[in-house]
């Protein structure tokens, strides 16, 4: 018994060791792969018929062309880890470069970018649609395009006439694009003009003054008029008191009369209508 276990646990341990495990050809096959594959990689990535070389936009009708892919290959030069061009086809964000190319051109209200092949990017654009200028109370010739939405996208060029009409508030100008207004507010001017401009009057500028006061200036006999009306009162109901002065007399008549100037007229009280001409 003594000799057995002398044998299995002290004469065991001097036993030599068996010879460790030649070389794995298994690893050495993966580590290849690999590096095979990285390898590949990059020689794809690097490849000169794999870089983007034309960039297509659609969808514009104030925005420049020319500004756009301008702006977006230069986006795409230099490189990403020292060795990879950004140009590769294969690297493009397309999430980068949309809002990349959003924030430059602040006209733009959607966009989307796609690859084209292995060496082009369409880039199809919707531009903000101009209904309105919005100007600051406080600088009223400083004024950008404004869209249904209330949305407020561009700076405005100076306009003679009246192209546009003007909204003017007292609220301050916001990094680009920014909402302006309440979409509900501008429905409530658009209804205002555009059922005024049937009736041969045809705003120029909506300017708030108070929570109690919006202006509506206009033209009358070459001259700018105004109309008074209260922005809480329902719109159908102010237009009501408007058509109903101007087909009540003495009203009509000198309202009609080219040699009259009209000053103003005040309908922001119920069921009364305050007007004045030039004596």
């Amino acid at each position: 018994m003594y000799e057995k276990t002398y044998h299995t646990r002290v004469l065991k341990q001097d036993e030599p060791k068996k010879a460790q495990k030649g070389f794995s050809w298994k690893k050495a096959l993966i580590i290849f792969l690999i590096l095979a594959f990285v390898s590949g990689a990059i020689f794809a990535i690097r490849h000169p018929r794999l870089q983007v070389t034309s960039v297509s936009v659609l969808g514009t009708q104030v925005l420049d062309v020319e500004d756009v892919v301008s702006f977006t290959k230069e986006q795409l030069v230099g490189k990403k880890l020292w060795i990879l061009p950004k140009s590769s086809i294969f690297l493009v964000d397309e999430s980068y470069l949309k809002n990349t190319i959003k924030q430059k051109f602040s006209r733009i209200e959607n966009i989307s970018v796609s690859r084209d092949n292995f060496h082009g990017l369409t880039i199809e654009i919707k531009e903000f649609d101009a209904l309105y200028l919005w100007c600051n109370q406080s600088s009223v010739e400083d004024c950008y395009f404004m869209d249904n939405q209330g949305m407020v996208y561009s700076n405005a060029p100076v306009f003679s006439g009246t192209a546009y009409p003007k909204i003017i508030t007292n609220k301050e100008v916001s990094p680009l694009p920014f909402s302006a207004m309440e979409v509900s507010e501008v429905s409530r001017i658009t209804m205002l003009n555009d059922r005024l401009s049937v009736i041969g009057i045809t705003p120029v500028s909506f300017k708030y003054i108070s929570s109690r006061e919006m202006i509506v200036e206009f033209l009358h006999n070459k001259d700018i008029s105004t109309i008074k009306v209260d922005p809480n009162t329902a719109t159908e109901t102010t237009l009501e008191y408007i058509f109903s002065a101007i087909r009540t007399e003495p009203f009509s008549s000198l309202f009609q009369n080219s040699e009259k100037k009209l000053l103003y007229i005040d309908v922001r009280f119920p069921s009364k209508v305050v007007y004045k001409f030039e004596e």
